[in-house]
């Protein structure tokens, strides 16, 4: 299969891989046809090239459901991945209020691309995922989505150089709040992802099963996240009020009491919960402080291991009232969640 590399940050393919490509069309008379009817994905790999020997694959298909669109996710990868010992991955889940938002934003970051190659350029694996947004799958579909990202990297962690036993989750605001179920509900059926299916003739699709390897996580960064949706009390203008409740769970304003509770992280926390870091400014209004307040008392309370950082005057996202207070409070959480990262990786 032909790969076409590109300079990160022109975004233009080499010529010479699309010369190459170019040289393999076949025409009419020499086009390749199978004995039945071919559902895999033919086009040419491609990667962009960062700082510190780091390679990012994008759209990579982890799964595909019959009736949905393909899933995919960017995965940043080590060109010497061939010759090294395994690396513990970090998979990233964008926020978005569960409706929007894709696997290469965050926040006010000009370049979260980069952010994630120089996170793998310390010694990570690192993977970028786009899950079924409300218009296209009710909950649990996204926390699915992402289990069903760490199944199938697991289930390549051979070719992708990742060290299956230490696997971590991070995410921002809706993101935060499908990382942060994800790690607490390690074992829980109820979120399991289904059988990928979307590729497989209808005699195969059948009996097909869902990858057997562990959709658990070992730790998680957690910015700005919600952790109770069946918190009533949260004030006007929050992402958590009666109008999140019908779009994310499908369910009346008024009749989503178990429904809500059933997709808060802060319902599965226990004392094998992994340690988390929870990220919060103290003047979000969208997903307010308490929501990480209440997480960490829960994990505390269980014999969790838990640190949570306020950041003093800082909205959702890390905004603050000047661009020189979002530039210091966004490098703040950064710093830290990447050293929170390495002591995981380190200690295990």
């Amino acid at each position: 299969m032909a790969r076409a590399i590109w300079s990160a940050g022109l975004g233009l393919i080499g010529l010479a891989a699309c010369a190459a490509v170019a040289a393999t069309t076949p025409s009419a008379e020499t086009a390749e046809v199978l004995a039945k009817t071919n559902r895999a994905d033919p086009f040419p790999v491609l990667e962009a090239a960062y700082p510190g020997g780091i390679v990012v694959r994008p759209h990579v298909e982890f799964a595909n459901y019959t009736g949905y669109r393909p899933l995919q996710l960017d995965l940043y990868l080590h060109a010497d991945r061939d010759r090294v010992a395994p690396r513990p991955l970090v998979l990233w889940v964008h926020g978005g209020g569960w409706q929007r938002g894709d696997a290469r934003q965050s926040g006010a970051f000009a370049d979260w691309p980069a952010v994630l190659a120089s996170l793998a350029a310390r010694g990570f694996v690192v993977a970028s995922v786009d899950y079924r947004l409300t218009g296209e799958a009710r909950f649990p579909a996204q926390v699915q989505d992402v289990k069903a990202a760490i199944r199938y990297l697991r289930s390549q962690s051979a070719a992708f150089g990742i060290d299956p036993a230490r696997v971590y989750l991070w995410g921002g605001s809706a993101g935060g709040h499908l990382a942060a179920l994800a790690a607490a509900s390690c074992g829980v059926a109820a979120f399991d992802p289904p059988a990928s299916t979307g590729r497989l003739p209808g005699s195969l699709a059948k009996a097909a099963r869902p990858l057997p390897q562990s959709d658990c996580a070992q730790g998680a960064v957690i910015w700005y996240g919600a952790f109770d949706l069946a918190d009533a009390g949260e004030p006007q203008g929050s992402a958590l009020g009666p109008e999140m409740r019908e779009r994310v769970l499908g369910c009346e304003p008024d009749r989503c009491a178990a429904a809500a509770a059933a997709a808060s992280p802060i319902a599965y926390v226990s004392k094998a919960t992994p340690p988390m870091l929870l990220i919060h400014g103290t003047a979000d209004t969208t997903v307010p402080i308490r929501q990480s307040e209440a997480m960490a008392a829960r994990m505390r309370a269980a014999g969790a291991r838990v640190d949570l950082v306020a950041l003093p005057g800082s909205e959702h996202g890390f905004l603050g009232a000047t661009p020189d207070a979002t530039r210091r409070d966004s490098r703040d959480a950064l710093a830290r969640s990447f050293a929170f990262f390495d002591r995981l990786a380190q200690q295990e």
